[in-house]
């Protein structure tokens, strides 16, 4: 590149960095203290709701123990007078009802619930003679979701009945709605446990649909700062303390604050969109604005400037790029293969990198350049066209190249397809070829070594249950998958008697069995200690021939397992039991096939082992 273009780049270059990162570094600044700002009101104005939340159910309780204290006087001597009284309450309540002290409705509006010894409340009620406040929400006969109010009927030192007052959802909802620090917000009412009490409009159109409960929903976001998980949360709100929180959910950011009410162990809820609340703390001077104005022309005008320098710039260098990409790659060699007419030639030391010299080739002689590539990865022909006529910039690909008379070696494979300016069609494909031998093999090596079983050589069990479960999910037409699960019988006996040496022998001529019996169209794994899984594949066009290679590979499988091990004068018999569940007659996912195979094995077990035994729907 002329030391021209170098200079102008550089200092074009400089300019859109600098300004690029003052830009942002501002942005974020004003962005995160106004962002602070905001949260620390949103934290403030969430107290205070809370507070007027509270309020609402407290001014309900209130008057339903003035009731229930009106209520002693009259209860058993003038019951329309009692319900008289009930009328007068109404327009505070859905609905009232007088229950008596074992839960038994007596008289008022029906309700749906019915207290009893098992929930708590009665004790609540009768021994400690509080009021009780619901947790969660219930559906009444008009089918309106209702928060439950219950206060004691004392007469004396006793409680003479319980009278239960219902709030309509619709009350605390529309309450919630009234909420909004910003436009884009919404308050909400959950339980302990996460579960949602009260859902408004606004909480529709942020929340509705995205969980079942709040804590869900968080399992699925991107939780940031100080409390930083969901188990964050949990142990707070398990604590009683207030949470601010923020986090990603989708593309967008929030902040959120739960606030405890003082009743049912409630928290309210309290969401706001980040951006929101940061455009509505941000205020700028008009000559800030009109100087990120102007730093936003100057950034354009660089970016657009520096890309025509370096379009300038590349075409000029574009005849040198292959030469200064071989003088950087260590044992590597540029080749060039240009479509029409057809010509190939490489640059660079063939002769080291091959063992032989490689000479230009023209026409239909480019293609006997194939024959050198071991015949399992002569595909990368097919891989090369479909990259030709795709719109794909870059080709990778990794295959076996003949390095001598005994043998082949890994390389790997990269190029683009440069165009032709005038017409944009293809016009050649230039790429490099480096040696990956040692690089590959190491890499292979460290995969199977991830997927075994360092004893026995077989899948290990994660292994085995991820290659299970992806053949479960892809069953297809008369495609069934076996899975044997393989148990030792008197295993412990070989260790305790034998010792550990003949007790890893046990189990590595166990999994060379069954390796053997599933030469193909199998996976063999150890799940630990003394038991192995194996899931095979197997086309049935009938339940008969089905049958059959399920029986006959468990017979096998019982006839290998049959062994005895010898130390001296001491022997030890094994043998083995086997269950099997069938995919997808038992099920289509891991966990099932896993459980059914299992309580199969059980069975084997329990009849006198040395047997197999196939699951069976009841």
């Amino acid at each position: 590149m002329p030391w021209e273009y170098i200079r102008r780049f550089v200092a074009l270059f400089a300019i859109v960095l600098f300004t690029l990162l003052s830009v942002m570094v501002f942005w974020k600044d004003i962005g995160g203290n106004a962002l602070d700002i905001a949260e620390s009101n949103l934290i403030n104005d969430a107290t205070v709701f809370t507070s007027y939340i509270d309020d609402t159910i407290q001014n309900r309780l209130g008057h339903l123990e003035q009731l229930a204290k009106t209520m002693d006087r009259v209860l058993d001597d003038d019951e329309e007078m009692a319900k008289e009284m009930l009328r007068d309450y109404k327009n505070l309540f859905s609905s009232l009802t007088i229950l008596t002290t074992d839960g038994a409705q007596e008289y008022g509006d029906h309700i749906t619930i019915r207290f009893d010894e098992s929930d708590g409340v009665l004790g609540e009620l009768m021994y400690n003679k509080q009021p009780v406040v619901y947790s969660d929400s219930i559906k009444e006969i008009s089918e309106k979701e209702v928060i439950v109010i219950a206060v004691p009927i004392e007469s004396g030192n006793k409680v003479a009945g319980i009278i239960v007052g219902t709030l309509n959802l619709a009350v605390l909802n529309e309450v919630m709605d009234k909420w909004g620090y910003a436009q884009a917000g919404c308050a909400f009412l959950i339980t302990s446990n996460g579960k949602y009490v009260t859902r408004g409009k606004k909480f529709d159109s942020i929340l509705g649909g995205k969980a079942n409960s709040f804590f869900t929903y968080l399992a699925n976001s991107e939780i940031e700062g100080d409390i930083s998980s969901l188990k964050d949360v949990e142990r707070e709100v398990e604590n009683r303390r207030q949470v601010s929180l923020r986090y990603r959910y989708g593309r967008s950011d929030y902040i959120s604050v739960l606030c405890p009410s003082g009743f049912a162990n409630w928290y309210v809820g309290f969401i706001e969109e980040a951006d929101t609340l940061r455009r509505a703390n941000i205020s700028m001077q008009n000559s800030t604005i009109i100087c990120m104005v102007l730093c936003g022309i100057l950034l354009i005008f660089g970016i657009v400037y520096t890309v025509m320098l370096l379009h300038k710039s590349f075409r000029a260098c574009e005849d040198l790029e292959r030469y200064k990409i071989l003088n950087q790659i260590e044992r590597a060699i540029i080749f060039e293969f240009q479509f029409e007419p057809k010509c190939l030639r490489f640059f660079g030391n063939t002769l080291a990198m091959f063992g032989k010299e490689a000479k230009p080739m023209f026409g239909e002689e480019v293609y006997e350049v194939y024959q050198y590539i071991h015949e399992d990865d002569r595909s990368i022909r097919g891989r090369i066209h479909q990259f030709y006529d795709d719109d794909s910039k870059r080709f990778m690909s990794e295959v076996r190249i003949k390095n001598s008379e005994e043998g082949y070696g890994w390389y790997r494979i990269t190029g683009m397809m440069v165009q032709d300016v005038k017409y944009g069609e293809n016009h050649k494909f230039i790429g490099k070829i480096e040696d990956a031998s040692q690089q590959i093999i190491e890499e292979k090596s460290l995969v199977q070594r991830a997927e075994n079983d360092l004893l026995t050589g077989v899948l290990n069990k994660k292994t085995m249950e991820e290659k299970v479960s992806e053949c479960l999910e892809n069953i297809s037409g008369n495609t069934h998958y076996i899975f044997f699960m393989v148990d030792l019988d008197n295993f412990k006996n070989v260790n305790d008697k034998l010792g550990h040496i003949y007790g890893d022998n046990a189990i590595v001529d166990t999994a060379k069995h069954l390796s053997e019996i599933f030469s193909k169209n199998a996976y063999v794994g150890r799940l630990g200690g003394d038991e192995f899984a194996v899931c095979a594949a197997y086309d049935a066009f009938d339940e008969e021939s089905l049958m059959n290679y399920i029986k006959k590979r468990a017979e096998r499988i019982c006839e290998v397992n049959r062994r005895t091990y010898v130390n001296g004068a001491v022997s030890v018999s094994i043998s083995s039991s086997v269950g099997i569940a069938v995919a997808p007659d038992a099920g289509r996912d891991f966990e099932t096939i896993y459980k059914m195979a299992d309580s199969a094995l059980y069975r084997s077990k329990n009849g006198g082992k040395n047997c197999y035994n196939i699951y069976k729907k009841e």
